[in-house]
């Protein structure tokens, strides 16, 4: 076991480690990269998330280097892939990486799935990985190879957050399992749309686009997801189809809260970039793209509104359903004696797993976290959901 909790055995997508021999010899047009200046925006652009997820020189980066011969490893790759899903709006996974390690290759590889989903054949089916019907909210991040009964694994980002974010658990979870993620309204492919208008309006925007599914259903939030994971099992419950289990992932339990609202004084630029810096980093290179930062402030100012302004009510709304909560130990929103109050919410079993970290604390505990899970994702809790 590393000090991060995971297992030297279990890498996602096969990913060489650091000091490997192994090289891609060339990058198109023949012949072996050249070491020179970046030649495109891309490449300038992945350079920096590189220097800022292995916190390098960002000067020192070359256009021919090798992501694992500069320090890079699974958990590093995990982290460059979920900046790339949230930055470019593509569906990438680890081995992508681990197949064009070069940086070159790497952002021809951005630039050709960028160009393929930006310019649709006449006439062509909507993307498999995104829901077909109008107004739909899920993006699939995976079929499962398992058929439409093994069941789906619910992903519901945090504030702030894109389905792009959690892209790169596919690799770490059964490839039987189908997984699909929440796209909020006012982020990625639904930028233009305005954030919802409270908490309950993505619940039901989610339970409509998922439709009717044949197999159990297992839901994930992390920390506003984790109150929308529950009110979405609660009326699914109360419908007679409750989920197979929640897992609430660094979130003070929905009972717990109090609604806060927050003025537009208070919510100023300034403030909403330091909660991006606490939750997720903000690199130099989102603050040297004011467009990209401007969407990024307008989406986490609005689901901050909601998440302040949700109300959980008087009567205390107990789930027949194991409760899984994940937490940081050092996650200053979610003191670990809060994280333990979940099981208040659960009539069944409730389990809390705490690790190191913070709000953010699966980034550096993906082994650990989707293990625990994946005892609930096959070991017969097979939900009651029609």
């Amino acid at each position: 076991m590393t000090p991060d909790g995971e297992s030297g055995e279990r890498t996602p997508g096969t990913v060489r480690e650091r000091g490997s021999t192994a090289r891609t010899e060339s990058i198109r047009r023949g012949g072996r990269v050249e070491h020179s200046d970046f030649k495109t925006a891309t490449e300038q652009r992945l350079a920096g998330i590189w220097a800022d997820v292995m916190r390098l020189d960002r000067e020192k980066i070359k256009r021919d280097q090798d992501f694992f011969d500069v320090g890079g490893d699974s958990l590093l790759a995990t982290k460059v892939v979920l900046r790339v899903r949230r930055d470019w709006d593509i569906n990438i996974t680890v081995r992508v990486l681990n197949d064009a390690p070069v940086l070159a290759e790497l952002a021809e590889r951005i630039d050709q799935r960028v160009a393929k989903s930006a310019r649709p054949t006449a006439g062509s089916p909507a993307p498999a990985t995104r829901a077909s019907r109008p107004g739909a909210c899920l993006w699939e991040m995976r079929p499962g190879a398992g058929g439409p009964g093994r069941g789906t694994l619910l992903v519901l980002p945090h504030a702030g957050g894109s389905a792009q974010n959690y892209g790169p658990w596919a690799d770490w979870l059964p490839e039987d399992l189908r997984i699909l993620a929440a796209q909020y309204p006012a982020r990625a492919s639904r930028a233009d749309e305005p954030v919802a208008a409270d908490l309950h309006r993505i619940v039901d925007e989610v339970l409509e686009a998922l439709g009717d599914l044949d197999g159990p259903l297992y839901v994930f939030g992390h920390s506003m997801g984790s109150y929308v994971g529950y009110e979405l099992c609660w009326r699914e419950q109360s419908a007679g189809r409750a989920p197979a289990v929640l897992f609430a992932s660094g979130a003070v339990p929905p009972h717990r809260h109090r609604p806060n609202p927050a003025t537009e004084e208070e919510i100023t630029d300034e403030w909403l970039l330091g909660i991006l810096g606490t939750y997720e980093g903000v690199s130099d290179d989102l603050r040297n793209h004011p467009e990209v930062m401007s969407q990024a402030l307008r989406t986490l100012r609005g689901d901050v509104k909601l998440f302040r302004n949700y109300a959980y009510g008087d009567a205390l709304r107990r789930l027949d359903i194991p409760i899984v909560v994940f937490g940081g130990e050092n996650d200053d929103l979610v003191p670990p004696a809060e994280a333990e109050r979940w099981s208040d919410l659960g009539t069944a079993e409730s389990v809390t797993r705490l690790m190191p970290g913070g709000h953010f604390f699966y980034l550096d505990n993906m082994a650990t976290v989707t293990d625990a899970m994946s005892t609930y994702l096959v070991s017969g809790h097979d939900g009651q959901r029609a």
